[in-house]
Order: C-alpha cells, then structure tokens, then sequence
C-alpha cells in the first residue's frame, strides 16, 4: 500500500509541476486524459471515475443557462435528462457563474417543446 502511495504522491508532484494548458472554448477534458493517461495512470483513472459521475447538484436555473446554444436541430432528439445532464456538466466545468431570468427561461422552453413536437 506504501508503494501505491508513493505511485500517487509522484503523479501528483508530476502533474502538478506541469504547464497549464491553454483552455480554449474547444477544450474537452476527457480527451486530455485519454491523451495523458501514459503518464498520469492513476490520476487519469480518477478523473475518468469522478468525470463520469452525472452532476446533479446545479440547480435547474443555472443548468438551463445555455439552452439556446445546446438544442440544435441536430441534438434535438436527445432525452429532456440528457439536455440537461450536457449543459449541467458544460456549466460545472467552465465554472462561471451565469445571472438567469426564469420567465425568459420557461418561455423558451416552451418554445422548444414546440418546435420539437413540430419536428416529430
């Protein structure tokens, strides 16, 4: 168990040591830990574990804070909990705080059930 620890500590100290990346709006960290998994095992296998976790915990106005970027005629057929689980993990992850009109947003979920219902 010591060795493990030791295993962990030096992926730390490594991954911690590193350059940061450049975060750009194209970023996707799973992609990053595919990439970095040679060198970060066991590190990479908790961000697989953590990151695979649906998040739950942002409440639903800020989760609908992206909507109109998210629902496109292309993603439309993806379940009301899929939408939702997308945009709460994109918004867990930019990490910004985002001011949210709930009218306007019931509003425009109506009008996207709408349109949905029309395509169908």
């Amino acid at each position: 168990e010591d060795d493990m620890e030791a295993v962990e500590k030096f992926e730390l100290d490594v991954y911690l040591d590193a350059p940061r990346e450049r975060i750009e709006s194209a970023f996707d960290i799973l992609k990053w830990w595919k990439r970095h998994v040679d060198t970060y095992k066991v590190l990479a296998e908790m961000a697989r574990d953590i990151l695979a976790v649906s998040v739950s915990t942002v409440s639903s106005e800020s989760a609908f804070s992206t909507s109109g970027r998210v629902l496109d005629q292309f993603r439309s057929s993806l379940g009301p909990k899929t939408v939702e689980s997308l945009i709460c993990a994109q918004d867990w992850l930019r990490g910004s705080t985002i001011c949210v009109d709930i009218e306007q947003l019931m509003d425009d979920m109506d009008k996207y059930k709408a349109e949905i219902g029309r395509a169908s």
